[in-house]
């Protein structure tokens, strides 16, 4: 990759993912519908707080997930494994905050008072998707308030069903600065340079740096749903990314 992931395998065990992804694929109710096949359930939600409850070992990965203690130790890994990435961000005097969480749809944070605009509050993003035949992502990255994204495979998929991560690259230099890349970049101007099919407990993190240009290829398969969790540690306010170094 071009940017820093972090693959952890077994991230939870193979018997727990089962149990978790039953339960999703129970569900009756989702928040939305998008991406042309993924049911989602979405943090902030009264289906989020009812889905916890009724499967204790979603509502478990969520409390672990979703402490200052778990960003720190990622955030970590990746200063320390790639120090010569070019691309930095330095949030200082944060606070972690359990309850805030962003809207869907490209819309700002919700539940921040005038005080909390002032502070700098990072939090836990997460959804439990269930996707479809036909379901697949363009390249693009994500919203410039995310700074670590995650994707928990909850199943496997087998390569011929599609389904894949995509990791693109750019085909040209874009230079060094934020502006140059934009969220949903043209086809032609991004090239696949990796891919990464789904594994039942896997795990990928990765920094949503300014080139993080990711996609899902489309996914085929009429028997079985691609399930998982994605998520972000996601900050109160735009992540100010610089090009510290040559790359």
């Amino acid at each position: 990759s071009n940017y820093p992931i972090i693959i952890i395998d077994n991230f939870i065990p193979n018997n727990i993912c089962k149990k978790i992804r039953n339960a999703v694929i129970k569900q009756k109710k989702f928040d939305d519908y998008v991406m042309g096949g993924r049911n989602r359930i979405n943090k902030g939600s009264d289906n989020f707080k009812s889905f916890l409850k009724k499967s204790i070992y979603a509502g478990e990965l969520y409390k672990k997930l979703n402490k200052k203690k778990s960003y720190e130790k990622i955030n970590n890994i990746f200063d320390k494994k790639f120090q010569k990435f070019p691309w930095k961000f330095k949030i200082i005097n944060y606070k972690f905050s359990k309850t805030n969480y962003g809207l869907q749809k490209g819309r700002t944070f919700t539940k921040q008072s005038k005080k909390d605009k002032k502070l700098n509050l990072i939090n836990l993003d997460m959804d439990f998707s269930a996707s479809n035949s036909g379901y697949s992502r363009e390249p693009h990255r994500d919203r410039n308030t995310r700074i670590i994204n995650f994707l928990i495979y909850l199943n496997s998929i087998q390569k011929k069903n599609g389904g894949g991560l995509e990791i693109f690259s750019t085909r040209k230099n874009w230079g060094r600065k934020v502006n140059n890349f934009p969220r949903f970049p043209d086809k032609g101007k991004v090239k696949v340079i990796n891919k990464f099919q789904p594994k039942i407990g896997q795990t990928l993190f990765f920094l949503s740096s300014p080139n993080s240009y990711h996609g899902v290829s489309k996914f085929i398969s009429k028997k079985n749903k691609r399930v998982f969790i994605y998520g972000s540690y996601s900050l109160n306010k735009p992540v100010t990314w610089k090009f510290k170094k040559k790359n």
